[in-house]
């Protein structure tokens, strides 16, 4: 089955990076908290391969980029 789109996550620390990385981006994104762990997961949609190089390569965070192969549906 063909990728329907591509979700790029970026974990960290760092709210602020993060939220500057994201600020950077042309396509949609969503920055997630963990309160608790104080965990923050940025989720960018079809971000590109040099977006995900570019998150790979921030510091204090991991990167990993997913293929959507199914979805549900949505309200």
């Amino acid at each position: 089955m063909e990728a329907l789109t591509r979700i790029l996550f970026v974990e960290g620390k760092d709210e602020a990076a993060l939220r500057a990385f994201a600020a950077s981006l042309a396509t949609p994104w969503r920055l997630l908290s963990r309160t608790e762990q104080g965990l923050f997961l940025l989720e960018a949609v079809d971000a590109g391969a040099e977006v995900e190089q570019a998150a790979a390569n921030l510091a204090g965070a991991r990167a990993w980029a997913f293929d959507v192969v199914a979805e549900g549906p949505s309200d």
